[in-house]
């Protein structure tokens, strides 16, 4: 069963817990997904989210109500400049911006280099973040993929994956470590 947050969340304002990017570029990227269209209104959308923390045998199932207003001209610039996979890919960082923050109290510091297996540094290096979103298929599968991909770091880190699929409304947060190692 899943649990449903009664306070909606404002995407208008998911940069804050990430002082240290850029993450107000994900905001348009993030409402264009939940759309599902090209023309912007002011609005809200229902998501399904599932997370899994350290230790945890199972994931929690959850409901966030995510809103927005204001960001039209923003939104538009969006739409006319950039390709439809990278807006998926801003979207999802968003979304990961969210969830990082709301479910584990994390915030997301830098960029990694290029193969280093995942995308994002939480915290003083605690843990990594790999990221991925699609518009329609899989997420099991998806995070499958992903997982696999993150633990492959060459760091030997811990961390969690961010995966999202629009079609559905759906997102998982889920910790990833090593067989026999410590968070």
């Amino acid at each position: 069963m899943s649990e449903i947050e009664t306070k909606s969340i404002e995407i208008t304002n998911l940069h804050e817990a990430h002082p240290q990017l850029r993450a107000q570029d994900f905001r348009s990227p993030l409402i264009r997904r939940l759309l599902k269209v090209s023309s912007y209104r002011d609005g809200a959308c229902v998501l399904s989210d599932s997370f899994r923390p350290p230790g945890a045998e199972e994931p929690t199932q959850r409901t966030l109500t995510l809103s927005w207003a204001g960001l039209k001209r923003d939104f538009e610039q969006v739409i006319k400049t950039y390709q439809e996979p990278v807006i998926t890919e801003f979207a999802t960082l968003g979304l990961a911006c969210i969830l990082v923050a709301k479910r584990a109290g994390l915030e997301i510091t830098e960029v990694t280099r290029r193969g280093d297996r995942a995308d994002y540094w939480l915290g003083d290096r605690q843990f990594l973040l790999e990221v991925s979103g699609q518009q329609t298929g899989n997420l099991e599968a998806l995070c499958e993929e992903k997982a696999i991909q993150l633990l492959e770091n060459p760091f030997g880190k811990p961390g969690y994956v961010c995966v999202a699929s629009y079609d559905c409304l759906g997102a998982r947060l889920w910790f990833y470590q090593k067989s026999g190692t410590e968070a």
